[in-house]
């Protein structure tokens, strides 16, 4: 049983899953301590009790966990002039169906008030109104958390100190935002696909130095995922490949081809076994065979695909059946080449846009979301000084039906 005057680190998944998708938040917490810090309830209980290394699983029925119950008079009908364009500055913002914003957007509805950061969602659009959601992103769904206790230390000190809420954490800063709309988004709207530099991709990325855009302990969680979801034998395809394809050597007897836009970065990777010089965005139709592979991975390149669902179909036209699609990516990203939607997104909303994506191409199931963040980077990191957390990871997956 663990002193309450110690110190804690603890990994802690939130998952929950709908119709179509399973989800996973992990998230990693490096400081928590009993007489400082609330937990929710059985939580709190079972934590006090465990031993390092032991994992606890606790079900939560729908509402417990973020005390605030699903509530069907949290969905309004809203004129959609009190939905304030103008919000963040001069540059009009026009509510989509399916994103979140800031309730301060639609000051003077229900309690919602000009600073109000907590988030709703647009359910419907007409000319004249919006539907919005007032509810809690995961209002809904009922609650899995596993905890994992990965560090116990004694405390330097016994009071002071910010007091955190678990549950708080877990629950807030953008869990729930991935989950899929009811109504399919309108990607015919706007100008979602364009990018700030439309300069061919190839002579765009012959100018600069590719690097690696996560540190090592981002890559590991993707390795962790690529060693979970990859069988050994399986012929693979890097898809937007570069100088790393970041698979784990633990995975025995891979084929692996590279589809990327340079071929110096193509010749850097020792990993390939083949490759091919390809710019999907002027070329969606991909050069295989049907039924060619056994997986497609995506590493850090989803936010430059200009006609995605076209790519998700080809994907799944040169899987094999149950083949599975891997999709990765991090909070770090060529700005001037990243599609001007995915600028715009809450990072975990990002991860509702490639399941969408999915969705529409119609042609996987079993559709995993999972991410991470909190976690720690390693001590001789040459950017530790300038940030210890390691960058978030988000990776999803489909398998073709």
């Amino acid at each position: 049983m663990i002193d309450e005057q110690q110190n804690l680190s603890i990994l802690i998944a939130l998952q929950w899953q709908d119709k179509l998708v399973s989800y996973t938040d992990r998230h990693f917490v490096l400081k928590t301590n009993f007489w400082r810090d609330i937990y929710p309830a059985v939580f709190d209980y079972q934590i006090k009790r465990a031993d390092l290394n032991q994992t606890l699983n606790i079900n939560y029925k729908a509402g417990d966990l973020i005390d605030n119950k699903f509530n069907n008079n949290h969905i309004k009908i809203i004129p959609i002039r009190q939905f304030n364009r103008y919000y963040n500055g001069s540059i009009a913002i026009e509510p989509a169906i399916g994103r979140f914003y800031p309730r301060g957007m639609i000051e003077g509805v229900a309690d919602c008030f000009k600073m109000d950061n907590r988030p709703f969602r647009v359910l419907d659009k007409t000319e004249d109104t919006l539907t919005v959601d007032l509810n809690h992103p995961l209002a809904q769904f009922p609650l899995k958390v596993s905890a994992t206790i990965t560090d116990i230390f004694d405390a330097n000190q016994q009071n002071g100190g910010r007091c955190n809420d678990i549950a708080e954490t877990i629950t807030t800063n953008g869990a729930g935002f991935q989950v899929l709309s009811k109504i399919p988004y309108d990607f015919s709207q706007g100008m979602p696909f364009i990018r700030k530099i439309e300069e061919d991709d190839g002579l765009f990325y012959d100018a600069i130095e590719t690097t690696i855009p996560v540190d090592q302990v981002a890559i590991e969680q993707l390795q962790q995922f690529y060693n979970h979801c990859i069988q050994n034998n399986s012929i693979v395809l890097d898809l937007m490949a570069a100088t790393d394809s970041y698979l784990p050597n633990t995975l025995k007897n891979i084929d692996l081809t590279g589809l990327g836009v340079k071929e110096d970065d193509l010749k850097t990777n020792q990993a390939l076994n083949h490759s091919i010089l390809h710019n999907i965005n002027t070329q969606p139709d991909l050069p295989f065979d049907d039924q060619s592979f056994d997986a497609v991975i995506c590493s850090f390149g989803i936010e430059y695909i200009t006609q995605p669902i076209k790519i998700f179909e080809q994907v799944a036209r040169i899987l094999k059946p149950n083949g599975v699609f891997i999709v990765a990516f991090s909070d770090r990203f060529f700005d001037k080449k990243a599609i001007a939607l995915w600028d715009n997104l809450h990072s975990f909303e990002r991860m509702g846009l490639v399941l969408e994506y999915f969705r529409q191409a119609d042609q996987f199931n079993d559709l995993q979301c999972e991410s991470i963040r909190g976690l720690v980077r390693h001590e001789d990191d040459p950017f530790i000084n300038k940030t210890a957390f390691s960058c978030p990871m988000f990776i999803l997956s489909g398998k073709k039906r």
